[in-house]
């Protein structure tokens, strides 16, 4: 769906599969590391003979990007472009309660795994969680006990981002007043279908998982900081404040972790930034013009 956009702009886009998603061979949790997966990439390019490349990254592929940039950062053409970055939990101060389960636990179901992603979204005033399953519907989370631990922790999460003073006010190259719409055109409808019903019907230890298991940390740490890098490569960010994975706290760990970074925090915006035209253009416009820049030179 984003092949269009990119062909307007003269690029290639390369989306390669991490263990347990698509065709590529399942992955155990616990073998599962990012600096890893950094080695992966470059083998890849080294294949395709590709020298220098851009990167556009979403939530735990933040993690998989920044671990490239961390170990090959010679290897990165100009800005790593980020959406909805995932943060250190550690680092963050988020996500403690998940600390005091062991990953056995976490890997048990895929059902409770989503739960520990969403179980401290922020429209929890009174303490309670819930999913929705349609309009109409809502239930509370799987795993009761998981809840419990939240309850009991609320007051110290509370208590830190009480703590936190100020806001980010930092560059931006996002553009203004840009309309975001959501990525799926009519034409892709039937393609956007078939890759949701694929994604739902993978195994519960697939990508997805494995996924939750990197960003929480429970069997690797990331093994480098954001801002580890020899040379660190230039970040340009988007955030939607209304993002109930990723908190405010995240984001200004995040800001203060990358030297060079742009970051635009859009009002009413959640985790689904990935789906919206106006974020996915941006990304890509920026690469393509910055190629056309350098080809000028």
């Amino acid at each position: 769906m984003f092949e269009e956009l990119a062909q307007r702009h003269g690029l290639r886009m390369i989306w390669p599969e991490r263990p347990g998603y698509g065709l590529s061979e399942e992955c155990s949790p616990q073998d599962l590391n990012a600096l890893d997966w950094a080695e992966v990439v470059i083998q890849l390019a080294d294949h395709l003979g590709i020298d220098k490349f851009s990167i556009i990254a979403q939530s735990v592929g933040t993690v998989f990007a920044m671990a490239v940039a961390h170990q090959y950062s010679s290897r990165i053409s100009g800005t790593i472009y980020m959406i909805s970055p995932w943060v250190s939990t550690q680092l963050a101060n988020t996500f403690k309660w998940t600390r005091r389960l062991p990953a056995s636990l976490v890997t048990k179901t895929l059902s409770f795994a989503m739960d520990v992603m969403w179980i401290f979204n922020k429209s929890s005033d009174s303490n309670t969680a819930s999913t929705s399953n349609n309009e109409d519907n809502t239930t509370t989370p799987p795993f009761s006990p998981a809840y419990s631990l939240s309850c009991d922790l609320q007051d110290e999460e509370n208590a830190f981002l009480a703590s936190l003073e100020g806001e980010i006010d930092l560059p931006t190259d996002f553009p203004p007043h840009r309309p975001l719409r959501h990525m799926v055109r009519p034409r892709h409808v039937s393609l956007y279908v078939a890759m949701n019903k694929y994604r739902m019907s993978e195994p519960y230890q697939a990508g997805q998982l494995g996924d939750v298991i990197v960003a929480l940390e429970k069997y690797h740490d990331f093994g480098f900081n954001y801002d580890g890098q020899p040379q660190q490569v230039p970040v340009s960010a988007v955030w939607g404040d209304k993002d109930s994975l990723i908190p405010q706290r995240a984001i200004d760990c995040f800001a203060n972790q990358i030297r060079d970074i742009r970051l635009k925090i859009l009002d009413g915006e959640g985790h689904d930034l990935i789906w919206k035209e106006g974020v996915m253009a941006w990304a890509i416009r920026s690469i393509g013009e910055r190629c056309r820049a350098a080809e000028k030179h």
